[in-house]
């Protein structure tokens, strides 16, 4: 389970086409890869094409170039964003998550979850979390990676 990133920024700035390099990139994942691809717009028709290949896609807008647009082929009720928190130092991973929800509206209007990939259970979080009105979901992978699910419900 990972995070493959891609970034096709300064290809689209430049003219180019990146849709090989990100199919390409697309053949290469693994089951339970998330691929993440930054773009200077939201790409509705690639989200389109890759659905249609059973991907599920969220999109988070960082700035006025700069989606960023996760795939994958996990089936959940409501889209997540995901963070890889693993060999960050404590109180990082925190931070990072508290950060995310802040910064996006559309999690704390329980639109887009939130799921985060860390070392060990996020014993500190779990009632920040709870005072912030999130709920959460956690699950320990045999690979000793812990996933935590967080959202609002509607």
């Amino acid at each position: 389970m990972r995070i493959v990133d891609l970034d096709v920024r300064d290809m689209l700035r430049a003219k180019q086409e990146p849709f090989e390099r990100i199919m390409e990139t697309v053949s290469g994942l693994e089951p339970g890869d998330v691929f993440q691809l930054h773009a200077t717009f939201r790409p509705d028709p690639l989200i389109r094409v890759l659905g249609r290949q059973g991907y599920r896609s969220t999109v988070v807008q960082e700035g006025e170039e700069h989606f960023i647009v996760q795939f994958y082929r996990e089936e959940t009720e409501r889209p997540f964003f995901h963070l890889d928190n693993r060999g960050l130092e404590p109180p990082e991973p925190m931070m990072r998550t508290l950060n995310f929800l802040e910064q996006h509206p559309e999690c704390q209007a329980g639109e887009l979850g939130l799921e985060i990939w860390n070392e060990r259970v996020p014993a500190f979080l779990l009632p920040e979390l709870e005072e912030r009105g999130y709920r959460y979901e956690i699950e320990q992978e045999e690979s000793g990676t812990v996933r935590v699910r967080i959202y609002r419900t509607q």
